[in-house]
């Protein structure tokens, strides 16, 4: 029989260690940190599931559970000690997985992995994120050099670089132990674009593995949802028992051995996100693009749909875009560079159409950027200003796609008049073409 120590057995308040169903396995010992809003003993079924996995999957797991990782530090010692077991820090949500990453990552642990249940590695262990976020640190001052704005620059300037986060390669983490992340294909809190994120950037670093439970959603893991919960999930439609013991089963598997278990392949559900996010918007947090550098293909495509229907229905479009801020004007702070224009021209017999475009991840108001002549403000808008800021909370409540991908297009004049169309119609101007783009 199982007995449940808890206060009694010097536990603190709100906190439980578990013992396994059988001992002789090897031990682990797994510290688990659930969402702060769950009731008491919210999680006791996936927990007995996980125990009851770990026996098939050939370790003993002792579980010590609790309000937070603080609370459970003494508990956690005194059973990784007594079992002489390895330590893995685990939690559901952003709030405990956040946290176990935390904890499985700080200088003094001994944690052989951290198991992340909706949640993910946060962009924080990026390095070059934290680079470009770094970056921000440099502001603009209003002295300019000659030939810059006026005698003194009161939009404030910035030397043409200061804020380069223009890197190579997949952005993937730096992380010191290994990591299992576990998404729910339904999971209305902890969205299944920013897991499929997690998926991409990790593919280099095959000890940092990602999975995805098709069907299940946030609150299949809990007995009781919190209300919170319920206000935001989807509708789970494996339910909360196979949920738990699929979950189960995953979590055994990397307790067993987390560096070389292979989890089931999430690559049938995650892909189509792939193809949205790099190799069509350009992300900044899939890619190393950034407001200087990078591209979206999207953006680039929409100058066709502008100049659609073109009195010559044989010509082929080549098309292209480059990533800009599009406020980039002489005259503007804080770089005063130049302007970057659209065009469609002729080449070789096809078309050519390059566009301007900006990725947008925060909204700025005309008041805030003075109409373009406040550069403290405008350069909010970077990367490095969007990370500086933390205009962005990394925990998966919110869409992972910019708010708008913002392009400067040339005119369908334009276009009749590069293609040699014999004359512009008078419709030329009819039909709500930006609704087509979108």
């Amino acid at each position: 029989m199982r007995v449940l120590c808890s206060l009694g057995c010097g536990a603190a308040v709100g906190q439980s260690v578990i013992p396994p169903p059988d001992t002789s396995k090897a031990a682990v010992v797994l510290a688990f940190q659930g969402r702060p809003d769950a009731a008491s003993g919210a999680y006791d079924a996936l927990i007995s599931e996980v125990q009851s996995e770990g026996v098939k999957a050939g370790v003993s797991v002792w579980a010590v559970t609790g309000p937070s990782f603080d609370d459970m530090k003494s508990a956690i010692q005194s059973t990784v000690s007594a079992h002489q077991a390895k330590l893995f820090y685990a939690g559901h949500g952003m709030g405990g997985a956040g946290e176990a990453a935390a904890q499985a990552a700080a200088g003094d642990s001994t944690a052989e992995g951290a198991i992340l249940v909706a949640g993910f590695l946060p962009r924080d262990y990026r390095p070059d994120l934290q680079a470009c976020k770094a970056k921000w640190g440099t502001q603009p001052t209003h002295k300019c050099p000659k030939g810059k704005g006026l005698p003194l620059c009161p939009g404030g300037y910035l030397p043409e670089g200061s804020h380069d986060c223009s890197a190579t390669g997949i952005p993937a983490p730096k992380f010191p132990v290994p990591t299992l992340s576990v998404g729910g294909e339904l999971d209305g809190v902890v969205r299944v674009s920013r897991v499929a994120e997690a998926w991409y950037t990790q593919k280099g670093t095959p000890e940092h593995k990602v999975v995805v439970v098709e069907g299940m959603n946030h609150g299949d893991l809990l007995g009781t949802v919190p209300s919170s919960v319920q206000a935001r999930d989807l509708v789970s439609e494996i339910g909360g028992d196979k949920a738990k013991a699929q979950v189960a089963s995953i979590v055994a598997g990397f307790l067993a051995d987390p560096k070389s278990y292979n989890p089931p392949a999430a690559d049938d559900t995650l892909s189509p996100f792939e193809k949205m996010f790099v190799e069509q918007e350009g992300s900044w947090w899939w890619t190393p693009n950034s407001e200087e550098s990078g591209s979206s293909p999207w953006a680039a495509a929409a100058q066709e749909k502008m100049c659609e229907p073109l009195s010559d229905t044989k010509l082929q479009w080549e098309t292209s875009n480059e990533f800009h801020l599009l406020s980039d004007e002489d005259g503007i702070p804080p770089y005063y560079r130049a302007k970057h224009r659209p065009n469609v021209t002729m080449q070789g017999g096809k078309v050519a159409g390059s566009t301007v475009a900006q990725l947008r991840y925060t909204t700025l108001t005309v008041t805030q950027v003075a109409a373009g002549e406040n550069g403290y403000e405008l350069i909010k808008e970077e990367k490095a200003g969007i990370l500086g800021t933390n205009a962005i909370t990394d925990d998966g409540s919110d869409y992972v796609s910019a708010i708008e991908i913002a392009t400067k297009l040339s005119s369908r004049q334009l276009c009749y008049n590069r293609t040699n169309a014999p004359e512009d119609p008078e419709s030329l101007d009819d039909g709500d073409h930006c609704a087509a783009i979108n």
